[in-house]
């Protein structure tokens, strides 16, 4: 079983969600909104259509050219927002 603090990040991947956890991908058939009603969302944050963030785990955000910006995990795992 995954602690939820070890998690830094999910993201949709094709029909699957793939689950960062330090350096290992899990992968889930759960979807993104259930993988996010599972997880503490005191902790957790939907923060793109594709990407579930952990936002004790991110090291910083990056802003881009279009508006947007992009979280740096601790890890160095980039996630858009």
């Amino acid at each position: 079983m995954v602690r939820p603090e070890d998690i830094s990040h999910a993201q949709i991947d094709g029909a699957l969600v793939s689950v960062w956890v330090g350096a290992e991908v899990l992968v889930t058939e759960l979807s993104l909104a259930e993988l996010e009603r599972r997880l503490p969302s005191e902790r957790f944050e939907r923060v793109h259509r594709r990407a579930l963030l952990n936002l004790d785990r991110v090291d910083r955000l990056r802003p881009e050219d279009s508006g947007g910006y992009t979280a740096i995990t601790d890890a160095g795992h980039e996630v858009p927002v």
